[in-house]
C-alpha cells in the first residue's frame, strides 16, 4: 500500500500531535491548506488509520482503554478502529467520539526517555 502522506508530512503530524489525544491526530489527518476540494471523510479516516499504524509500529504510541493496554497485534488494534470509526464526520462530534465508549482506546505516548504519557 502506498503511503497516503509523505515522510515529511508524517513527521510534522507526529510532532504536532505528540502528547495529545487521538482526536488531535485525527484533526491533523488532512492535507494542509488548501484542502483539496474533493477530499472526503473516508480519505481522512484512511490517513488517520495509516498514521495510527505507523505510530504503533514505530513504538511511538500504545493504545489503552480504562487503564489497560489493548491486546493483539498492531494490525488487530488498528482494525478495531477501522471497524468502530463513525461513518460520517457529524458522528465524530468534533472529536468527542474519541472519548466515547464506542472508541476502542486512547493514545499512550512513549517518550524518548521511555516514560509514558497517558492521554
Amino acid at each position: 500500500m502506498m503511503a497516503p502522506i509523505t515522510d515529511k508530512q508524517f513527521k510534522e503530524l507526529y510532532m504536532a500531535a505528540e502528547g495529545r489525544n487521538l482526536g488531535a491526530v485525527f484533526s491533523y489527518s488532512e492535507p494542509e491548506e488548501p484542502t483539496p476540494l474533493n477530499f472526503s471523510f473516508e480519505e481522512r479516516k484512511s490517513i488517520f488509520l495509516w498514521v495510527l499504524m505507523r505510530l504503533l509500529k514505530e513504538g511511538r504510541i500504545k493504545l489503552a482503554k480504562h487503564g489497560k493496554f489493548l491486546e493483539g497485534s498492531v494490525e488487530e488494534q488498528v482494525e478495531l478502529f477501522r471497524l468502530a470509526l463513525p461513518k460520517t464526520e457529524e458522528e465524530m462530534e468534533d472529536g468527542i467520539w474519541f472519548f466515547d465508549e464506542d472508541c476502542p482506546g486512547g493514545a499512550v505516548w512513549v517518550l524518548e526517555n521511555g516514560s509514558l504519557e497517558w492521554t
